[in-house]
């Protein structure tokens, strides 16, 4: 991703690239030459971002009043056209970074341990060849904010689900083996012996299933999500009453 430049040209910058960096500092987004969307990043900071908002350098912070985690994260581009069959919201380290709509610096571990500082209790019924079963454990209400939205929307405003079913998130626990993987799964689109939180909506599927015959594929809303690579993005998860 090229950043911002000058006003003035350099003399072996050609006018067409120059131009094609206007437009993407303008905000505009481009079909760059491995056909990737491309677009100028929208940095956290400033007036716009809430003091009680999670930043890059803490990106988990624990509401225990309200009983609400606020995570921080950052849109993958690719993701508003290139569909996913499983992975939601993941860690930017994890193994599986790349595959994720949204990426966050909080590890699955830090999640974890800030969902039971709000009481919420892990189902941690889900083994890895509990293939057909689904999630258990406490509801999680999700719901995203950015800088220039008045008010918080639900999942299924950002997240194009194809089978339409929807979201019912649960906090699968798996604290161990989310160590041990290190995938990076913090929010799995379906059920998830690995992710911390996961959608019991849909059953856990093994690798050749999920090939042959998903249940449903994912994707971010361009038509609501802000359309620019890295834009920070706060994902609420609050304990459901």
């Amino acid at each position: 991703m090229r950043e911002r430049i000058s006003s003035i040209p350099c003399q072996d910058f050609s006018r067409r690239d120059f131009l094609r960096s206007l437009l993407i500092a303008s905000g505009a987004v481009l079909l760059g030459p491995q056909g990737l969307l491309e677009a100028a990043p929208l940095l956290a900071g400033g007036r716009d971002w809430p003091g009680d908002w999670p930043t890059s350098g803490n990106p988990v912070m624990v509401d225990t009043a309200r009983r609400i985690v606020k995570l921080y994260t950052k849109l993958q581009l690719r993701h508003l056209t290139e569909t996913t069959p499983h992975w939601g919201i993941g860690y930017s380290g994890g193994k599986l970074a790349d595959k994720f709509i949204l990426v966050s610096p909080a590890g699955p571990v830090a999640l974890h341990d800030a969902l039971v500082r709000i009481r919420a209790r892990a189902g941690n019924n889900l083994p890895l060849d509990g293939y057909g079963k689904f999630v258990d454990g406490d509801r999680l209400i999700l719901s995203a904010q950015w800088p220039g939205l008045p008010t918080p929307v639900g999942l299924n405003e950002i997240f194009y689900d194809s089978a339409g079913k929807g979201f019912d998130i649960r906090f699968g626990g798996n604290r161990a083996i989310a160590a041990e993987k290190k995938t990076g799964c913090l929010t799995c689109l379906e059920s998830c012996p690995i992710g911390i939180s996961s959608n019991a909506v849909y059953p856990h599927l093994s690798t050749l299933q999920r090939m042959l015959r998903p249940t449903s594929s994912f994707r971010g809303k361009p038509e609501r999500l802000p359309n620019k690579e890295a834009v920070p993005i706060v994902v609420f998860y609050q304990l459901a009453p």
